[in-house]
């Protein structure tokens, strides 16, 4: 190592932007770079994107008294492999150190340690915040106040957290007070529940006109990981609570990759280049792109015929499989079908796999109604301080009925048991998947914390995951998991995610709309790192229209709804033919980035807005995403819009094209064209014919072949009543 000053100050540069770090002052700050000369822009104050402090500060409790004990830097080397290594002072309490570098992507802290004087009692770990000055303390909301968040910008992004309608962004003073769910617990510890897609994110970013500062650890982390909002600043918040639970017997403790830091000119792009900082990735296996319709509309409003479900499906809306959701089993986690309420259940799964659907089960992944019959005990349940079993429900109220154990996976019996539920499930009726659900139903530990400090935190929900997914694909490797957090973190426990629950995005059908396409904005986060993503509907089927559009470009196609939506209305016959025609001709591969046409990904100034945009694939070889497969085309008025893809695009109307083989759009053999709109649509490529094609009994069917040179100016034209009779368009070379 080599001796270097404390005063030192490290910087980052990525994307224009630079990040300045003076160790001793603890003081960063994320600059916007002239173009011009590449240097910061010289207003001082001006034109920060973000500041804040970076070391580390603990709570602790000793002997019932709070304490805050900030991190102070007493030296400062480099090593030989571009690794800092700074060594921390925390005065009485005791001495540590992180070790940060500088990758091309940004700023890592790889491993924060240590050494206590005496085995504290953590209440938590926290980045960005600083001890209060004394004139400080008298202008604070509370004048017990003795520290505070110090990361300062002009806004927040944390995707999808409110509801309402959805949204993501929020300036500075907009929140108050206010603890925000990075991961797995949000409602659980009294935080916003927005919806369970993204979640765990593990990541948010600050930022405003000048650009965005991602942030997120390395691993998941053993407390939950919340953004802790004080006033108009913030700090990064992991809760351990061992006041309640005792400190753990260790006087040295190792955290690593408590946190890494990435930017961008958007909150997107900031989370893109966090999450890309995680590869390189290997998409997933196309065979997990699934489509679904699911069991749950008709469920919740306790139609449970399955072979009236199944009649209704089959002759209207094709999937590749059929999700048996909640109320399938005799209880939450016994893995076991209530024959009481479906009497002919085995001979019901025959019937649905006889027209042509595989099967999928939903499993909530920690909660148990009944663990007396499973033979359980306390001992393998969550429990309390007063080591009383904790119950839970998805709410977070303490009012009503339906609450649920919590299975602990600190004991043998409960993790024995986890694993044997899921392999009978998976031998007995060879499923195409799971749906795995409420990893993000457990509290916190203002709660309940498991025994095992290995599986506390974000590692309670993660395990959990691990134990099912690892399990299941011991019995059959093909099959697929199911579940909802974009962070490639993710990628060794799902396979593939499912944009759920839309009802989260608001009791309307304009909200379900705009929830959706936002949503769709983030779940190209995961496609960006190789993840199968698949859409889903909320509850009301004047959403669904807007949703196919968009899923076109996301890849496959999942249905929620029942027979009836929350306003007694059902599927109309045009969104009967688009769901026929994305079942047909949707993208199979995973792995994909999104090409912005006409859309906004979202500032301080407004939400994400997706109207037009595309999906760019790599080739076969590999190489760079930039391939355009498909597009989601939207059109508003009565002049025709026309952009510089795929040999020029112009259009009226609303339409999706998709191309059929592994070629751009622009020269593929076979491109479908799909509408979702009156209107005309002009693709600049040469083509020798178009297919038009209807459905019947949900799936496409020609009906007729048009010559190029017969189509009046080679447009495709399609009238309002047309919709409820054409599926859509195949161009052929």
């Amino acid at each position: 190592m080599i001796e270097g000053a404390v005063n030192t100050v490290l910087t980052a540069t990525a994307d224009g932007m630079k990040l300045e770090w003076d160790v001793s002052r603890d003081e960063a700050r994320l600059l916007r770079e002239n173009p011009g000369t590449g240097a910061a822009q010289p207003e001082a104050g001006g034109n920060p994107v973000w500041t804040g402090s970076l070391l580390p500060a603990f709570e602790l409790d000793a002997d019932g008294t709070a304490v805050y004990v900030k991190a102070v830097a007493k030296s400062c080397v480099a090593g030989q492999n571009g690794e800092w290594r700074i060594g921390l002072d925390l005065g009485e309490h005791g001495s540590g150190a992180i070790v940060c570098d500088m990758p091309g992507w940004g700023f890592r802290i790889k491993r924060l340690d240590v050494t206590w004087s005496r085995t504290p009692r953590i209440v938590s770990l926290q980045f960005g915040t600083r001890p209060l000055t004394a004139a400080e303390r008298r202008r604070t909301p509370s004048a017990a106040s003795v520290h505070w968040p110090d990361w300062e910008a002009e806004g927040y992004c944390v995707p999808a957290a409110g509801s309402s309608p959805t949204h993501s962004f929020w300036r500075s003073w907009d929140m108050g007070d206010a603890r925000l769910p990075l991961g797995s617990f949000g409602d659980a510890m009294g935080t916003p529940y927005a919806a369970a897609f993204p979640r765990p994110l593990y990541a948010a970013a600050m930022g405003g006109r000048h650009g965005w500062l991602a942030f997120g650890p390395g691993e998941v982390p053993d407390a939950p990981l919340t953004l802790r909002l004080q006033s108009s600043t913030a700090c990064v918040h992991y809760a351990y609570r061992e006041d309640l639970w005792g400190p753990v017997d260790a006087d040295t403790r190792v955290w690593t990759e408590p946190l890494r830091l990435a930017w961008g000119g958007s909150g997107y792009e900031a989370l893109a280049a966090l999450f890309d900082s995680f590869g390189p990735f290997e998409p997933k296996s196309p065979r997990h792109l699934r489509s679904f319709v699911c069991t749950w509309g008709d469920f919740k409003e306790g139609r449970f015929d399955l072979k009236k479900f199944v009649n209704r499906i089959s002759g209207a809306t094709q999937s590749d499989m059929v999700i048996l959701d909640d109320s399938w089993e005799t209880f939450n986690g016994s893995a076991e079908p209530d024959y009481a309420l479906f009497p002919d259940f085995d001979a019901d799964m025959a019937n649905i796999r006889a027209h042509g659907y595989e099967l999928a089960f939903w499993q909530s992944v920690g909660w148990t109604d009944d663990p007396e019959a499973q033979g359980l005990t306390k001992e393998d349940l969550l429990c309390g301080p007063d080591g009383e079993p904790r119950e839970w429900r998805w709410s977070g109220s303490p009012f009503g009925a339906k609450f649920h154990y919590l299975l602990d996976p600190s004991s043998e019996r409960t993790r024995r048991l986890i694993a044997e539920r899921t392999e009978r499930l998976v031998a007995r009726w060879k499923p195409a998947a799971l749906k795995l659900d409420f990893a993000y139903g457990y509290p916190g530990p203002d709660a309940a914390v498991p025994r095992d400090p290995a599986y506390r935190g974000e590692k309670l929900a993660f395990s959990l995951l691990k134990l099912i997914h690892d399990a299941a694909k011991s019995v059959d490797p093909d099959i697929t998991i199911i579940y909802y957090g974009i962070h490639p973190l993710m990628r060794t426990v799902s396979d593939l995610i499912n944009i759920d629950d839309l009802g989260d995005a608001g009791d309307s059908a304009a909200h379900e709309i705009s929830g959706h396409n936002q949503r769709c904005l983030w779940a190209s986060l995961a496609a960006r790192h190789g993840m199968a993503v698949n859409t889903s509907t909320g509850y009301y089927y004047g959403a669904l229209g807007p949703i196919l559009l968009d899923t076109a470009v996301v890849g496959v196609n999942g249905l929620t709804l029942g027979e009836n939506d929350n306003d007694g209305k059902q599927m109309e016959p045009a969104d009967l033919n688009r769901w026929a025609a994305l079942q047909t001709w949707r993208r199979r591969t995973c792995g994909w980035k999104p090409l912005w046409l006409d859309a906004d990904t979202g500032s301080l100034k407004g939400e994400p807005r997706l109207a037009s945009w595309g999906r760019l694939e790599a080739g076969p070889d590999g190489g760079e995403p930039n391939l355009l497969t498909a597009l989601a085309l939207r059109g508003e008025g009565q002049d025709a819009v026309s952009y510089p893809v795929a040999g020029t695009v112009s259009f009226t109307g609303r339409w999706a094209l998709i191309a059929q083989d592994d070629r751009d759009i622009a020269d593929a053999q076979q491109v479908a064209c799909i509408p979702f709109a009156a209107g005309e649509l002009l693709l600049g490529r040469p083509f020798g014919r178009v297919r038009v094609y209807a459905a019947d009994g949900g799936k496409t069917v020609p009906v007729r072949t048009i010559e190029a040179a017969d189509l009046p100016g080679r447009k495709l034209v399609v009238t309002e009543g047309e919709l409820a009779s054409i599926a859509g368009f195949v161009i052929e070379r």
